[in-house]
């Protein structure tokens, strides 16, 4: 929110000066590539890949914050859930990095970073606590369900969590997101088996991740 700060000269002091100047906040800095200090802390059974920060190429641009259908097309119910499963924009040209591990049967695990992203609506702090999704894709038509699951709170960062369950397949994943700043994108995305605790993991792997970043 911001705030509008009306200034009225009081009589007798027009010509007086202010003793100092109101101080800008400097914006605050990321650094991207330090998000490969998470290499160190994927669980036991899954392998990380080494990370590097390179630019976001055109031709993968609409993934970015896409949760269920790598930018394509998706339909929502209720519709005003969308959000969720597409919170931000990707740019071209725009620093992109992430760390993935897998483990059997292919499971994975991959923490991302993405900036700068624009946002095109508020995510809602609240709501939507379950919903269907279908992506009409020609060649791989998909559906399932999306419920709205416990995510941490970071300062300065809009946070939420998603336990995502895809029809025809047993394994869920989760999609823990924080949006920093308004213009950074943290993700902390799993595929997991069955009885396989997300939690603490997922979360804890999203604050480092934020943490590493802002360091």
């Amino acid at each position: 929110m911001s705030m509008l700060v009306v200034v009225v000269p009081v009589a007798g002091c027009a010509d007086s000066q202010p003793d100092s100047e109101t101080a800008t906040p400097e914006a605050q800095t990321f650094d991207l590539s330090k998000l490969s200090q998470l290499e160190d802390q994927m669980p036991e059974g899954f392998i990380p890949y080494p990370s590097e920060v390179t630019k976001l190429q055109h031709m993968y641009v609409d993934g970015v914050g896409s949760v269920v259908s790598n930018g394509k097309p998706f339909t929502v119910d209720p519709p005003g859930c969308a959000v969720l499963l597409y919170p931000v924009r990707g740019q071209a040209g725009a620093d992109t990095t992430g760390v993935r591990a897998d483990g059997l049967e292919r499971r994975s695990i991959a923490v991302g970073a993405d900036m700068p992203v624009t946002v095109p609506e508020p995510v809602p702090s609240t709501g939507c606590e379950r919903m269907t999704y279908t992506v009409p894709d020609d060649d791989h038509p998909t559906s399932g369900t999306a419920e709205r699951i416990e995510a941490p709170a970071i300062d300065g960062a809009t946070t939420y969590a998603l336990k995502i369950t895809a029809d025809g397949y047993s394994d869920p994943e989760y999609f823990y997101t924080a949006i920093v700043d308004g213009r950074v994108y943290v993700s902390a995305e799993a595929r997991l088996a069955p009885d396989y605790p997300a939690q603490p993991l997922m979360p804890d792997l999203l604050v480092k991740a934020v943490a590493a970043i802002r360091s």
